[in-house]
């Protein structure tokens, strides 16, 4: 077996550090619900999405705003979306866990077709608590 030489491990760290701060951007609550909201993609035939920054940015601040709240509102969609996109649509929701949010969206009409569409190309998800409710956001885009 051979020893990487000194630059192949310095780059291979930087590698792990690197992922390790990508993953620390998403909580715990954040990365329950995108798994949630990708699982019942998967279940009816569609592709996973992935996570945009700019998205979870924006998602996890409107779920900050409404758990302080403690009600649900829409935000000003179009405000901190990124550059170029061409269509969006924006999930809110609240109730005992991440998961029972995630059920409750399938269990609506309109929040089940924006899970379900197929013309997104990325997601954005918050969550936040307040007592013993969960609050989620879910930012859908179809990028350009």
């Amino acid at each position: 077996m051979r020893t990487p030489r000194p630059r192949t491990r310095a780059l291979a760290g930087v590698a792990i550090v690197l992922s390790l701060a990508l993953a620390a951007c998403m909580s715990a609550e954040q990365t329950r619900a995108v798994d949630a909201l990708n699982r019942d993609r998967r279940a009816h035939g569609l592709r996973s999405l992935p996570t945009h920054d700019a998205l979870n940015q924006k998602a996890q601040a409107w779920a900050d705003k409404i758990a302080r709240d403690n009600r649900l509102s829409h935000s000003n969609l179009a405000q901190g979306l990124p550059g170029c996109y061409r269509s969006a649509g924006e999930n809110v929701g609240y109730d005992s866990s991440v998961e029972a949010v995630e059920a409750g969206y399938m269990a609506s009409p309109g929040h089940r077709a924006n899970i379900l569409d197929r013309k997104w190309t990325h997601v954005g998800v918050g969550a936040a608590r307040n007592g013993s409710r969960w609050f989620t956001v879910q930012v859908f885009l179809q990028a350009c």
